[in-house]
């Protein structure tokens, strides 16, 4: 999948302007719950501002008083800024962005490096969501011996009754072993695990 079918355009967004005062930005964000907000000139994404940095900054330095300081425009406080990528990114690469960055929001951009809209962690927390089934049956397996293995607990499976939805392989860094985990539809998950511990499968985890 690719962020552009979780994206939020920016007809939806609240966007800052580099004009707009310091003042009207902890407004809006206030006013709307926001934790930051994008910052855009024109059609051109500049960076994002938050409240707390405007705060952490006028603690930081020597003003006069806060009203003065809250009259200065938005694009001095810009920070942090984050790299757009393309609506074409694969959702994979968006989740390592907000893995090793520190960042709210990934800004999109098409080729015309024109701000289309924003990926937010909730967006894709979603996505992961979907995908694992969280209502749907668990099962997690541990194997040093991935080849073949698949098919055989796939056919265990189909045999009993069951259908698969999701497999997921995990490297647990431990011993060379492989987590595979599983989420699956039956009604009766109770005989697949000991099918497939009969069968010498080492079922570690077993959420109904």
């Amino acid at each position: 999948m690719k962020v552009r079918a979780i994206m939020v355009p920016v007809k939806e967004l609240t966007v800052l302007k580099p004009t707009d005062t310091a003042k009207e930005a902890v407004e809006l964000i206030d006013q709307n719950g926001f934790l930051s907000l994008p910052v855009a000139d024109g059609k051109k994404f500049v960076g994002f501002l938050s409240k707390q940095f405007i705060y952490d900054t006028f603690f930081k330095e020597d003003h006069p008083s806060m009203e003065e300081f809250l009259s200065r425009p938005v694009i001095t406080f810009i920070h942090n800024r984050v790299e757009p990528v393309t609506p074409d990114l694969m959702v994979e690469e968006a989740a390592d962005i907000f893995f090793n960055k520190n960042v709210r929001f990934i800004p999109v951009v098409d080729a015309n490096d024109q701000f289309m809209g924003i990926v937010t962690q909730k967006a894709l927390f979603g996505v992961i969501t979907k995908i694992y089934g969280l209502k749907r049956t668990k099962i997690s397996i541990y194997t040093d011996d991935f080849k073949g293995v698949l098919s055989r607990i796939a056919e265990i499976i189909s045999k009993n009754d069951g259908n698969i939805k999701n497999i997921a392989l995990i490297d647990t860094e431990v011993m060379g072993l492989q987590e595979i985990s599983i989420r699956l539809d039956t009604k009766d998950p109770d005989r697949i695990v000991k099918r497939l511990e009969e069968k010498g499968f080492k079922v570690r985890e077993y959420a109904k």
